[in-house]
């Protein structure tokens, strides 16, 4: 599935893990997920991340 869509490219932060968003993002409070480097989730449900992830294949097609 990860070759069907190569263009989307997924990256979990974890707070108090990972700092090399900071520059980028700017601080965060909880767990966020970036996607394209563009679209944050920031309530991370299945559901949401899931549709998020369908937004941006779509927006390939």
């Amino acid at each position: 599935m990860s070759d069907k869509f190569e263009n989307v490219k997924v990256k979990v932060y974890n707070v108090g893990k990972d700092f090399d968003y900071i520059k980028k993002y700017g601080m965060i409070t909880k767990s966020t997920v970036i996607i394209n480097e563009k679209v944050r989730i920031n309530d991370l449900s299945e559901k949401n991340i899931l549709n998020a992830v369908k937004e941006e294949v779509e927006k390939l097609k």
